[in-house]
């Protein structure tokens, strides 16, 4: 009678069970980013040379993804270089296979040694990811809105970038 008492659930359990997937089908669940900014544009001064590499994850595995992305990024003025460390959240959506939206925002820290200031700041920015049939990279254009706030005076910026987007969870 106990076996019964087993062994009956069990059976109705396993047939009404169906598969499910704890990982997510798209091969880039975790990316990593290298970019080249085309123009940044900060208090009337323009970038000669400029990168920046992120790092995004998803937790959200269905439609919109969302997940954490952190960012680190250098930008060569006349003057000297700047440098930023960003942390914050990434949406993105599928509009097909080959094309993925998607906005961010960031807070992090701005930095130029020779301005002599470490300032706290918040970007956002958005773009798209344009995929490949085999999935093996991506392209990105991005646009980003930087806000800096300086103690003596509060600047923005703004970034063009394009680069290209690797997975990291094949």
């Amino acid at each position: 009678m106990k076996t019964r008492l087993f062994v009956l659930p069990v059976v109705l359990v396993l047939l009404a069970a169906r598969s499910a997937s704890a990982q997510s089908r798209d091969p880039y669940f975790t990316d990593l980013s290298v970019n080249y900014d085309a123009v940044y544009h900060e208090s009337g001064a323009t970038s000669h040379a400029g990168a920046h590499f992120d790092i995004a994850s998803t937790w959200i595995r269905h439609e919109p993804f969302i997940g954490p992305v952190g960012e680190v990024g250098f930008n060569h003025f006349d003057g000297g270089t700047v440098v930023s460390a960003m942390g914050g959240l990434r949406i993105r959506s599928n509009v097909d296979r080959r094309i993925l939206p998607f906005a961010q925002g960031l807070v992090g820290l701005y930095h130029c040694g020779v301005c002599g200031i470490n300032d706290l700041a918040v970007q956002a920015g958005g773009g798209v990811d344009f995929g490949r049939r085999d999935n093996a990279f991506r392209i990105r254009a991005q646009v980003d809105f930087r806000h800096v706030f300086d103690s003596f005076a509060d600047f923005n910026g703004l970034r063009f970038s394009l680069g290209v987007v690797l997975p990291l969870n094949r």
